[in-house]
């Protein structure tokens, strides 16, 4: 009889329980209807933007595609214009070298009478004179068909040129020396050496600089590289601390090659050498 009365207060706290979650999971439910838009708008915005970035990923990846496919055709067409370049100055040259051939063209010395044979002499011989009979490796020798040993060593020249303009100089100096040891009196024979020179000066090499230029200017002296070539000399020596020998080249390049361009630049070089040594005997 005295336990009963507990069982009211304990039934009263179960109900505000209930009453309390019940609240709870009604104003959850009301935040969930207000915030849905809100995360619905925001979930589309994302994806709008996930799919603009992949247009935008796809339209740079085809704009890369056109632009390396530019390069692609510019790089030719520059290996194009460099190959024309040889060889409109190889021709260019071999034009002014035909010019200076022209212009100190030998003087023919009048031909001799002819001698008289003495008949008499001539009906004394009775041993008929045989032939002389070729040997072997005489009568085997090939035909050297001049056009195409023309064209290999001008493909041979424009290759090394075209790998000095390129930049690549060890493959230039390999060309130019390969050129000259299979044709050392070729039509482009001056040329090479002038431009394995220049080779030679990329390369930081100015004492093989030095011999190639040297060798234009002592070997031909008809060359359309000779005034350039004594030039270069003259630089090369002015950088290597040998001024007098420098103003010797300019001088001699100056008297050789007085009315062209080259000698113009040689003049101001002069000048330049000389003026601080006549300013310092001021």
């Amino acid at each position: 009889m005295n336990r009963r009365p507990l069982a009211l207060p304990v039934a009263v706290c179960l109900l505000c329980v209930f009453t309390i979650t019940g609240c709870a999971g009604d104003n959850k439910t009301i935040r969930w209807d207000q915030d849905k838009p809100a995360v619905t708008t925001s979930i589309l915005d994302m994806k709008n933007e996930q799919q603009q970035l992949v247009e935008v990923n796809t339209q740079q990846h085809e704009l890369i595609e056109v632009l390396t496919a530019r390069v692609d055709q510019l790089e030719a067409l520059n290996q194009q214009y460099q190959l024309q370049q040889a060889q409109i100055q190889a021709l260019s040259a071999r034009i002014d070298g035909l010019k200076l051939k022209k212009k100190y063209k030998p003087i023919r010395l009048p031909t001799p009478p002819p001698v008289k044979v003495n008949k008499t002499v001539e009906t004394q011989r009775t041993t008929p004179v045989a032939p002389p009979q070729l040997t072997e490796a005489a009568a085997a020798v090939p035909v050297v068909d001049q056009a195409a040993q023309a064209d290999a060593e001008k493909n041979a020249y424009t290759a090394a040129y075209l790998a000095l303009k390129s930049g690549r100089y060890d493959e230039a100096s390999n060309g130019f020396n390969k050129q000259l040891d299979k044709y050392p009196d070729g039509e482009y024979t001056d040329q090479a050496w002038y431009w394995l020179g220049e080779t030679r000066l990329a390369q930081s090499d100015s004492s093989k600089a030095l011999n190639a230029f040297k060798f234009v200017v002592d070997h031909y002296p008809d060359s359309v590289k000779h005034a350039a070539a004594l030039f270069k000399m003259a630089q090369i020596a002015v950088e290597i601390k040998q001024s007098a020998r420098a103003k010797e080249y300019y001088r001699r390049l100056i008297q050789e090659h007085a009315d062209s361009g080259m000698a113009e630049q040689a003049r101001a070089a002069l000048n330049a050498l000389e003026k601080p040594s006549t300013e310092s005997g001021q």
